[in-house]
């Protein structure tokens, strides 16, 4: 592993260790743990721009590799091709011999003939003594040159032998090198890669907090009957078919025993699938006013109350998570609406179901009409 990685890893493990223990999208995201996260991120692509400059300045070094190589790979062409020639000689000079020791045999010249007999092969008779003094002056020079000749071919191919060995080794060498800056300098830009998208989304998740943070206390100012803006609650659906429902501002109407409205009523027809208004997590209860009701805790951090159901959605169940658009259950009229058409008791609660609801008018409105 390269320093360059090593360093990016020490960077990445507690990043990721933070990521892991981080809260989910509606917890909090503290400023400290977006400056660390970034902070890794900016140390990792500087080491990975050092990583790159130092893959460039290898590559130049690979790239001598591979000049080098091609220097001596001209060298074995040389030498193959020089061997070669020295061959076809050897082979002219053969046939020589050959004939030689033939035409000896053939008129009876009994020393040569002899030596003939007495050979295994034809290197062992040119190189006799007695060969070089049984044959004539212009034998011998062409003898001396098959020695030569023999000789320079056996230097060669060991020199042949080495070059093809040492040419090798660089090839070896500088594949190696290429492959291991290769993996280094992927390492590492996959490693900044991962920084930087821990930093982004934590750095998203710590701005939405804060623009929640703001419409929070915005509303808080307003008062409940104002209801949120739209910052508090991403991606709201309306949680009937808005061909279907009608409803108005019914937010403070006076109810028996005393009681003000504290949500707004959605009229449908009984059994009109109700949806879910935001991904989440589901709690089913029964009795009481509202009778079979169910309360969806967003991912966003909004809690939402759907009271006087009919029934609910096959599969639903409390502690079960749920998507947006889901069904969750039918249109009714139970709990204390028996005596009212068939609608939708609908409560928004922006800080949970424990904290104080708001007129949910304003976010209905801009989903469902």
């Amino acid at each position: 592993m390269s320093k360059h990685i090593r360093r990016v890893v020490f960077l990445v493990a507690p990043v990721l260790v933070i990521a892991a223990l981080a809260p989910t999208p509606s917890g909090a995201v503290t400023q400290a743990e977006v400056d660390e996260a970034c902070g890794a991120y900016g140390d990792a692509a500087d080491i990975l721009d050092s990583a790159v400059a130092e893959r460039n300045e290898a590559q130049a070094r690979v790239a001598g590799l591979y000049a080098d190589r091609d220097v001596i790979a001209g060298r074995v062409a040389r030498l193959q091709d020089q061997i070669a020639e020295r061959y076809e000689e050897l082979e002219v000079l053969r046939t020589a011999v050959v004939d030689w020791a033939v035409e000896s045999y053939m008129t009876a010249e009994t020393e040569i003939s002899g030596l003939v007999l007495r050979t295994s092969s034809l290197d062992e008779l040119v190189t006799s003594q007695e060969f070089i003094k049984a044959i004539t002056t212009e034998r011998v020079a062409a003898v001396d040159r098959w020695r030569v000749i023999l000789a320079q071919t056996e230097v060669m191919e060991q020199q042949l032998v080495e070059e093809e060995t040492e040419l090798l080794i660089l090839e070896i060498r500088a594949e190696q090198q290429a492959g291991i800056l290769a993996a280094a300098t992927d390492e590492a830009l996959y490693a900044s890669r991962q920084l930087e998208g821990e930093c982004s989304r934590l750095y998203r998740q710590r701005q939405a907090e804060l623009a929640r943070a703001r419409a929070l206390e915005a509303a808080r100012r307003a008062g409940p009957a104002a209801g949120v803006g739209p910052e508090l609650t991403p991606g709201f659906i309306c949680p009937l078919d808005p061909a279907a429902t009608s409803f108005i501002n019914d937010w403070g109407f006076p109810r028996s025993g005393g009681r003000k409205h504290r949500g707004n009523d959605l009229f449908a027809p009984r059994g009109q699938p109700l949806y879910a208004v935001a991904s989440g997590t589901v709690l089913l209860t029964q009795g009481g006013r509202g009778g079979t009701a169910l309360w969806l805790a967003a991912d966003h951090g909004v809690d939402y109350y759907y009271a006087h159901l009919d029934g609910y959605a096959s599969g639903v169940a409390s502690g079960i998570r749920v998507s947006r658009g889901q069904v969750v259950g039918y249109n009714g009229n139970t709990g204390n609406a028996r005596t009212t058409p068939p609608h939708l008791h609908f409560q928004l609660h922006p800080k949970g179901r424990t904290s104080a609801p708001v007129n949910p008018y304003p976010t209905l409105v801009r989903a469902c009409l």
